[in-house]
């Protein structure tokens, strides 16, 4: 790993994880000096970064990391979809019962996590295998930028509304035991299907969740306000 890719990495985990959060400058000098490393180095992993649409420059400002909105959800699942559907009919016949009983094994272990299983290697595997093929380099690749940009916001989810995560993620196992059991029925078009309600099952809680951020936000901005004698 070079150190540009060091610091990209390290960077993405707290981007990812909530550490870093959106709209927070990200100083070259700052990050420089914490990783001894060279300004190239932190040039080419900010560059890396913007690239995934984790964080964004302003000419003459600097950089800071990005938030998402309601549109780039919409747009991230609607691409997401469309590659795990063409990754899906790709590997179908790829499915054999030794690995079906790889996936079914993986959900076993997913759902034995302390933590949420959203977020457990478990659970990443389990997605990988039906996207990730030596054939299709380009799908791994964009799903993966995807998957950095969304999972910092189910942490989010998770962390603020606890009992709500839980819920879904029982819906997503279920989900999950549904694709399976329509690919080990040799039935494409039922695995089609689930796939598609599993994800805008998804994509409909993460765009309500930032609706719902919006408005704690904003419900916090006006008791502020309210606070401060003279203003109304």
């Amino acid at each position: 790993m070079t150190a540009s890719e060091f610091v990209a990495d390290t960077l993405r985990r707290e981007i990812v994880r909530g550490e870093l959060l959106p709209g927070q400058p990200l100083l070259q000098d700052h990050i420089a000096s914490r990783f001894d490393v060279s300004q190239s180095s932190v040039r080419e992993a900010l560059r890396r970064l913007e690239a995934a649409s984790l964080v964004y420059s302003v000419r003459h400002r600097g950089t800071f990391v990005s938030s998402l909105s309601p549109e780039q959800v919409r747009e991230m699942y609607a691409i997401r979809e469309a590659i795990e559907l063409l990754a899906l009919r790709h590997n179908f016949e790829r499915f054999t019962p030794e690995r079906l009983a790889e996936a079914r094994q993986l959900l076993d272990a997913a759902e034995t996590d302390r933590e949420f299983a959203l977020f457990g290697e478990s659970n990443k595997k389990f997605h990988a295998m039906f996207y990730e093929s030596e054939d299709l380099p380009l799908v791994r690749d964009i799903l993966r930028n995807i998957f950095g940009n969304l999972t910092r916001l189910w942490v989010d989810f998770t962390r603020r509304r606890p009992g709500l995560a839980r819920r879904h993620e029982e819906e997503s196992r279920h989900g999950h035991r549904e694709l399976l059991s329509a690919i080990g029925a040799r039935d494409l078009a039922a695995a089609e299907a689930a796939l598609i309600k599993h994800l805008r099952s998804a994509r409909d809680l993460m765009i309500e969740h930032l609706e719902w951020s919006d408005k704690q936000a904003l419900d916090s901005s006006v008791k502020r306000r309210k606070q401060v004698p003279g203003e109304k």
